[in-house]
C-alpha cells in the first residue's frame, strides 16, 4: 500500500532528480498529493532535496498549504535552511524565470508556447539580463525583434504570421523580378524586409 502517492511523488520523496525529470516531461500530474494531502513538491522540501523542489518549482508546482502546512514551512520546520531560503527568493518567478534548472530545450519549449518574459518578479528577462547558460541565452535572444535566426523561439502565432509576412516579401520580389544586373539591389531589398518585419511581429 503506498496510500495514494504517485511515482512522482514517491521520487520527489526519495530526491531522484532524474526520475522526476523524467516523470515530469511524461506529463506526470505536479500537483496530485497522497491521501493525507502531502504534494511532491511538499514531500521534497520536507526530505531537504533541493534540486527535486527547483526541478517541481520550474514545472509550475503549486506552493499553496497542505493539511501539514507550506513547502515553505516544512523546510523551514526541519531544518532545510537553504531550501527555505530558495522559496523565499524565488515566490515571484513563473516557470521560464527558473533559467539554472531549465535546460535549453525546455526553455525553448516554454518561449515557443507563449510563456511571458515580462511577467513576474523578478521577470525572466531580467533574470536572464546577466545570467550565464544556455536558458538565459535563449530568453535573451527571444526578447529581441523577430529576425530568421529567433523565429523557432517565437510563439505558434507570431511564426504563423511571419511566415504570412515572408511569403509575402517574397511573392513581392518575385512579381518585380530583378535581373541579374539588380540582383544585389534585390538582396538588399530582401535583408532589409526582414528587418522590417522584426518591429511588425510581436512575441505576446
Amino acid at each position: 500500500r503506498n496510500n495514494g502517492a504517485t511515482p512522482l511523488f514517491m521520487a520527489c520523496r526519495e530526491g531522484q532528480l532524474e526520475c522526476v525529470r523524467l516523470l515530469l516531461e511524461a506529463g506526470a500530474a505536479i500537483d496530485q498529493a497522497e491521501e493525507q494531502g502531502a504534494t511532491p513538491l511538499f514531500a521534497a522540501c520536507h526530505q531537504g532535496h533541493l534540486e527535486v523542489a527547483k526541478l517541481l518549482s520550474s514545472y509550475g508546482a503549486s506552493r499553496a498549504a497542505t493539511p501539514f502546512g507550506t513547502p515553505e514551512e516544512v523546510a523551514t520546520e526541519e531544518g532545510h535552511a537553504d531550501i527555505a531560503a530558495w522559496l523565499v527568493a524565488s515566490r515571484g518567478w513563473t516557470p521560464l524565470a527558473h533559467l539554472e534548472t531549465l535546460t535549453a530545450a525546455r526553455a525553448t519549449s516554454l518561449l515557443r508556447s507563449g510563456a511571458s518574459l515580462h511577467e513576474g518578479e523578478p521577470t525572466p528577462l531580467r533574470r536572464a539580463a546577466g545570467g550565464a547558460g544556455e536558458a538565459a541565452a535563449l530568453v535573451r535572444r527571444a526578447a529581441a525583434p523577430w529576425s530568421p535566426t529567433s523565429h523557432s523561439l517565437f510563439p505558434a502565432a507570431a511564426r504563423a504570421r511571419a511566415a504570412r509576412l515572408v511569403l509575402s516579401l517574397y511573392e513581392i520580389h518575385e512579381r518585380y523580378h530583378l535581373d541579374s544586373a539588380g540582383a544585389t539591389n534585390g538582396i538588399a531589398a530582401l535583408d532589409f524586409g526582414h528587418c522590417v518585419l522584426g518591429f511588425a511581429i510581436a512575441r505576446e
